[in-house]
């Protein structure tokens, strides 16, 4: 389970530190793609084969299905980290997510987020304030 967030600089070779509360879940290799509100998401391999799973289960014939899953699949990285817990983010990653200096890393349950700080400071106060609203719907 991951929980929590934490602000981490991207560095000059464009990798960024893990938490160290993250890392003993991460197994040598997992999956990182692009998520909504231009978040990036980080799935470890048995969630990874999950969401494969639920996604091959789409119906093809549908045009909204087939870009949902040319999308996830075209956009995901196969990855590690280096020796020192820093995951590399790659152009298309970054520039999907808007990643330039900071990034805040959250834990959501299963999954790990990334997002450009500014971007998570935006949308979470734009959350908090409608936070009733969305706990009643």
């Amino acid at each position: 389970m991951f929980l929590g967030e934490f602000t981490h600089k991207l560095d000059s070779k464009n990798r960024i530190i893990m938490p160290s509360e993250f890392r003993d879940d991460l197994s040598d290799e997992f999956f990182i793609t692009k998520g909504p509100e231009n978040s990036l998401v980080i799935y470890t391999t048995e969630e990874f084969q999950r969401q494969s799973k639920r996604l091959d289960e789409l119906i093809n014939e549908n045009k909204k299905n087939r870009a949902i899953k040319r999308l996830f699949f075209s956009s995901t990285v196969k990855t590690s980290l280096d020796k020192q817990g820093r995951l590399l983010l790659n152009k298309n990653l970054r520039d999907y997510a808007h990643i330039e200096g900071e990034a805040m890393i959250i834990g959501n349950n299963l999954t790990i987020e990334v997002w450009d700080v500014n971007e998570w400071n935006d949308y979470i106060n734009e959350v908090e304030v409608n936070l009733s609203d969305i706990m009643d719907d």
